[in-house]
């Protein structure tokens, strides 16, 4: 029996439009605020097979969404008790961009691999691990997670490079206290990081990334993409800081594991072998999908997805 069936998908894109004009495009990063914000969709995944209402084909830029691809790939060169020697697993009380939360952080290290200080120190990893070829790597393994090669807009990172204040204070301010040695390749590593972000999805491409975290690491070819136990740590930080410092209300909301991007997508995760995933591009205060998560709250009440 299926899951989600078109009726039910079909209310919840009508549910979402009722919505559509609340929150608000993400336009500190300028070629953001050129996204057309009237786009909705819905896209599942179930025995193989994708599902979809709305604009599934349209692309975004992944932003943060990567940041789950960026400590699966970190995870496959550390143990994750390695890797709390840098970045934590504690859920986020400020903004994913908050420069006091890095200041205040007991270890003085960031909490989560989730927030830009995480996820930065992860790409400085990664860099230590494949230098040059670091952004290559991490787009090869994204192609895994998202079903198919996928691209970047060098626009986007461009103009997230341009106005890239906050996550070069948080850089800085992480080199001053010592957590990134002083011969990091600064530049290098924001680059990349920047690049990462504006890696073009569409809302079928998190289904298969949902998918693959739901499924042990399995693509829907039958592929390994990650191990169970890093699908098991995934779905865990998802669950505890993928929203943000909104992750508490959104287990409340909808109680799946779940990722955010300033994008407008939000993927999610459960243990039921299946991939969901939902794109509005206005945001709420938290930097979540305000549409995104009406949808996903609709679809867990409806089909009884909460894992809680």
């Amino acid at each position: 029996m299926m899951i989600y069936s078109e009726e039910v998908l079909g209310k919840a894109l009508n549910l979402g439009r009722k919505y559509i004009h609340e929150g608000a495009v993400a336009d500190y990063i300028p070629e953001l605020a050129k996204v057309d914000a009237n786009k909705l969709a819905i896209s599942t995944i179930e025995d193989g097979n994708i599902y979809s209402v709305g604009d599934s084909k349209v692309r975004y830029s992944i932003q943060s969404i990567v940041k789950v691809i960026l400590y699966a790939l970190a995870m496959e060169n550390y143990k994750v008790s390695e890797l709390k020697k840098y970045v934590g697993v504690r859920p986020s009380a400020k903004p994913f961009n908050s420069v006091i939360e890095l200041e205040l952080s007991e270890k003085k290290i960031p909490v989560n691999p989730f927030i830009n200080a995480g996820a930065i120190i992860i790409v400085a990893i990664l860099y230590n691990v494949y230098r040059e070829k670091t952004f290559d790597v991490i787009l090869e393994k994204a192609s895994q997670f998202l079903g198919e090669d996928v691209d970047y807009s060098r626009e986007i990172a461009q103009s997230e490079k341009e106005s890239s204040f906050t996550n070069r204070t948080l850089i800085y301010l992480m080199l001053a206290k010592g957590i990134l040695p002083s011969d990091t390749k600064v530049e290098e590593v924001l680059d990349t990081y920047f690049k990462a972000c504006s890696i073009l999805v569409n809302t079928e491409n998190l289904a298969h990334m949902s998918y693959v975290i739901s499924n042990n690491g399995i693509d829907i070819e039958g592929k390994k993409v990650i191990s169970p136990n890093e699908a098991r740590v995934l779905r865990s930080l998802m669950a505890t800081c993928g929203t943000y410092d909104y992750s508490g209300d959104f287990a409340i909301r909808v109680g799946l594991p779940a990722k955010s991007g300033v994008g407008g997508g939000i993927v999610t995760a459960s243990n039921n072998k299946t991939g969901l995933a939902v794109y509005a591009p206005r945001l709420d205060t938290h930097g979540n999908s305000y549409s995104g998560v009406r949808m996903l709250e609709y679809l867990s009440q409806e089909l009884d997805l909460s894992i809680y």
